[in-house]
């Protein structure tokens, strides 16, 4: 078989520049239940221009084994999750993520958690999601924007820093 005349990946590799993030209407027990063509449809808060911390880790303990020098055993103690960060220009105060944050930080109230969607989309926007993150139990714990500095004439950017309990991967397309 040439190569020429085969191809092993039926498409590109996804891009990191086209996502979009959402927050689940109802929280939780709706998001559940919706279908990847439905998340694909919830509108979107805002364009960020970068999403870090999508991921996981193993905590392990090592032991070495008894009597034996060069044996190493592994064992598992749980699941680390690292907080997501999501930086954007400094959305509108009207923004539904936005005053999520600022409840937050108003003191007397706190924010219930939600349920946030960050889809990973094609370059073709006829195409569904390549892959989407449901991250449950999400609660905004630090909001802030980059400094003010009347010598520059750059756009000012907000970060968000959200931290949750669990993270499941819905759907692919590749």
């Amino acid at each position: 078989m040439s190569a020429r005349g085969s191809s092993f990946r039926s498409s590109d590799p996804p891009v990191s520049y086209n996502f979009k993030v959402s927050l689940a209407p109802g929280g939780l027990a709706s998001a559940a239940f919706l279908g990847v063509s439905a998340l694909a449809g919830l509108p979107s808060d805002a364009a960020f221009t970068q999403i870090s911390g999508l991921g996981v880790e193993m905590e392990y303990d090592t032991i070495r084994g008894g009597g034996y020098n060069d044996t190493v055993y592994h064992l598992p103690k749980g699941v680390k999750r690292s907080g997501l960060t999501l930086k954007r220009g400094l959305a509108p105060y009207s923004s539904p993520l936005m005053q999520w944050c600022l409840k937050t930080g108003s003191g007397y109230l706190f924010p219930a958690p939600m349920t946030m969607i960050v889809m990973l989309l094609d370059k073709n926007p006829n195409n569904p999601p390549v892959m989407i993150w449901m991250i449950y139990n999400a609660i905004p714990v630090k909001w802030q924007i980059e400094e003010l500095n009347a010598t520059k004439s750059d756009i000012v950017f907000e970060s968000i820093e959200i931290v949750f309990s669990n993270m499941d991967v819905v759907g692919t397309s590749f």
